[in-house]
């Protein structure tokens, strides 16, 4: 799930790169059509002309203000998935320490297990007869 999280967040980071050049050349396109429109306008420009280049500018503004709505979209989804793999991560960390904490249990079980065995044979050894005492 971890990875499938990465993923995405992968995926989301190529869109909003893509969705910023999209914009940047948006941007580049609408400061060309000013400065043409300005060019114009200084040489004398037809009604029809001036009125195409107006149009333009309003349509790629509104284009823009999709975009950029478009791009925080995608920043928001972007922090969604963030929080969902670090959430991830916290619970693998979670999960790991639980693991090292259950393998130090057993360790320490396993350990009293063989002292147990040890004190026991020591015991036996200790309280067995030699074989000078049953001579």
């Amino acid at each position: 799930m971890e990875e499938y999280s990465q993923m995405k967040l992968a995926e989301k980071t190529r869109q909003l790169k893509a969705q910023e050049e999209e914009i940047n050349a948006l941007i580049v396109q609408r400061l060309l059509n000013d400065r043409k429109l300005d060019e114009k306008a200084r040489e004398g420009v037809r009604v029809g002309e001036y009125l195409l280049f107006k149009q333009f500018g309003e349509e790629s503004y509104k284009d823009l203000i999709k975009k950029e709505s478009q791009k925080k979209r995608t920043m928001g989804e972007m922090e969604g998935e963030r929080e969902n793999l670090i959430g991830f991560m916290k619970e693998r960390k979670m999960l790991e320490r639980l693991k090292e904490k259950k393998f130090e249990k057993f360790s320490y079980q396993v350990s009293r297990l063989d002292q147990k065995h040890m004190n026991e044979i020591a015991i036996r050894q200790h309280h067995a007869p030699s074989k000078e005492d049953l001579s």
